[in-house]
């Protein structure tokens, strides 16, 4: 039966717990290199979600990783609490890692990885792949071997600023040590680690799921300090911007310890002003849209104890179908705790990606952003709002179902409070869409999964998004959101993206 469960019944699924074990072993049996630039991982199918998995997991002990025509998504994680796992939102656990895809044209799930690579492609700059005429099997090994080979010659670097994602309430990742007291699905994020701090948050889903606040989290540094040095440590609290800051001692080893919740927080380690790129707004549309210019505002934050100078902030991207409107951007003296955001206009020329991947670059400094994108979608008025109401859905992705979503009055229409679902039809039936508008009336984090494992037999799932209507929503207002569905056309199932 497919999809295969994840791994042996003598692991239930924990087999990426065992690896640093296995390591060890065929190091201390075998002639080997012994060390992460000569150790590498690949395999096909479930073995494929397997070798990125365990990449993405383990960075510090493997430089490449190879992937044979692997689903993109399975569940996996503890077993009291597992988590529905999509490699997609993944591509920041690769830093220093050098990746490779292998498609086949004529495999049963290609759909799956071709939109993997909407977001990698763009994201990653050490990823490759290649197409074969395949179907679901291990073509061009040799070309493969060779990718290895090439990265074992050629090494990449520990990096030294990186972001981790771990399904695990506890975890240790290029000597950082994260442990919370999590007991319910959820994902830890750690991003642009560096010795002079860190973003860290704990999600119920990715990459903008809410965030598990009642989780307490302890994250302990590499011995990267002065031992019995005084280090002051300034905590953000992204939420509500409140700032705490507190003198530290470094232990005997070297290193420090940071009590933090579930809620977002910009940690800056160290005296002096500590810059980071937060996040964005998008100005004059609700989503940002390719082959028409995108107007950011991009959120910067002191979290030193300092005040910055001014700056000027040049930005790149290594994308080369996107143009930059405006390359500088004047960023302000920031005092501790203080936000400020600055311009940035940019066009995607094609329309074959999810994401943009930018940097801000500054002396000294070359922060991260990615902006998700949109292709232009034509408007419909064709569609129902779901508050309460039963209609014929697709479930499974053929299965139709007589279902109730949303909750509210049942009226069909979008009313205060309640939450919302926005079904396209489909022939006799409609499905489901997520949701996308950075319009302030909506609250989109509520996201349900229809696994699709009894159609394509992959383990993956479309999503689609139960919006609540915010009580400071005005009666009448126009709500602009773009609706995306997943149709069954395997193997080449789409994204039809349609506006309303």
């Amino acid at each position: 039966m497919r999809p295969y469960n994840i791994g042996p019944v003598e692991t239930g699924r924990q087999f990426p717990l065992f690896f640093p074990e296995l390591v060890h072993y065929i190091d201390a049996t075998y002639r080997t290199i012994a060390d992460r630039e000569h150790r590498g991982t690949s395999g096909l199918s479930m073995g494929g979600f397997m070798s990125f998995w365990i990449a993405g997991k383990y960075p510090d002990l493997v430089s490449s990783a190879s992937n044979f025509m692997g689903s993109s998504e399975f569940v996996v994680g503890p077993r009291e609490f597992p988590v529905e796992y999509r490699q997609d939102e993944m591509h920041d656990n690769y830093d220093g890692l050098r990746t490779r895809l292998i498609i086949g044209s004529r495999d049963f799930i290609q759909f799956y990885h071709r939109r993997m690579n909407l977001i990698w492609d763009f994201t990653r700059e050490h990823h490759e792949s290649e197409i074969f005429d395949s179907e679901h099997s291990t073509p061009g090994m040799g070309k493969t071997l060779d990718f290895h080979m090439r990265g074992f010659a050629s090494p990449l670097p520990r990096p030294k600023v990186w972001s981790h994602i771990d399904v695990y309430p506890e975890f240790s990742i290029w000597g950082w040590e994260v442990a919370t007291n999590r007991k319910k699905p959820g994902f830890t994020v750690i991003e642009n680690v560096s010795a002079s701090g860190f973003r860290s948050s704990v999600r119920q889903w990715l990459p903008s799921g809410p965030v598990l606040s009642d989780v307490q989290v302890k994250i302990t540094s590499p011995a990267l300090y002065n031992p019995g040095k005084e280090v002051v440590v300034t905590m953000v609290r992204m939420r509500d911007g409140s700032v705490h800051r507190s003198s530290q001692k470094v232990d005997s080893s070297g290193r420090l310890t940071f009590q933090l919740d579930g809620d977002e927080y910009e940690v800056g380690i160290g005296q002096g002003a500590i810059l980071a790129l937060t996040g964005f707004s998008i100005e004059g549309a609700p989503w940002p849209v390719d082959t028409e210019p995108v107007h950011v505002r991009a959120r910067f934050l002191n979290k030193g104890d300092g005040v910055s100078v001014p700056v000027g902030v040049r930005w790149e991207t290594p994308n080369a179908d996107v143009r930059l409107d405006s390359r500088t951007s004047a960023l302000p003296a920031l005092k501790m705790g203080q936000s400020a955001e600055i311009p940035l206009t940019y066009t995607v020329q094609e329309t074959s990606r999810e994401v943009v991947k930018l940097f801000a670059v500054a002396p000294g400094l070359r922060l991260p952003l990615e902006i998700p994108t949109f292709p232009p979608a034509p408007k419909t008025l064709d569609f129902k709002i779901a508050n309460g109401r039963s209609l014929p859905v697709y479930q499974q992705a053929t299965n139709i179902e007589v279902m109730t979503l949303g909750t509210g009055n049942g009226d069909g229409k979008a009313n205060v409070g309640e939450h919302v679902a926005i079904l396209l039809p489909d022939r006799s039936a409609y499905r489901a869409a997520e949701l996308f508008t950075n319009d302030a009336c909506l609250d989109l984090e509520q996201r349900v999964s229809d696994n699709w494992s009894d159609y394509d037999h992959v383990g993956a799932s479309a999503k689609y998004t139960l919006a609540l209507i915010r009580s400071s929503c005005p009666a009448g207002h126009l709500v602009r959101v773009l609706a995306r569905v997943q149709l069954p056309d395997k193997p080449k199932s789409f994204d039809p993206l349609r506006g309303c």
